[in-house]
């Protein structure tokens, strides 16, 4: 498990730009200032998510320690991302988060932080998270 750590600290603000439910993909972009490209933080594979606004200025992306779900045969590594704002903090647990300096899908990606392998427990095929 990891300790925890700051991915991302920025002055600029982000918003939730778009969620797809069928997709499992969450996207937040930073508003608009004339003199900056946007930049967007994409996450794949969305567990859950809780937000008290939708707006995160002065945005610092935390990765918390993993989340871990287990049954009787595989155990499911989750990252747990903290999206911290001076007035409030939101929380997503997903299998991927992508850094994009831009607008998708034209952006440069800057960088990505991917959830660990499933293990099988039991035996057997090791399931994916990736």
């Amino acid at each position: 498990m990891n300790p925890g750590e700051t991915l991302l600290s920025t002055s600029r603000t982000f918003e939730l730009w778009r969620y797809g439910a069928g997709h499992s993909q969450l996207f937040l972009r930073s508003v608009f200032r004339p003199d900056e490209d946007p930049a967007e933080l994409h996450f794949e594979g969305v567990r859950s998510m809780h937000f008290d606004s939708l707006h995160f200025p002065e945005l610092t992306v935390w990765r918390d320690e993993d989340e871990v779900l287990e049954n009787e045969k595989y155990r499911f590594h989750n990252l747990r991302i903290e999206l911290r704002s001076p007035k409030h903090t939101g929380v997503i647990t997903a299998d991927c988060m992508t850094y994009i300096d831009g607008t998708y899908p034209d952006g440069t990606t800057k960088w990505w932080v991917t959830a660990p392998r499933g293990e099988a427990i039991g035996g057997g095929d090791r399931p994916t998270c990736e």
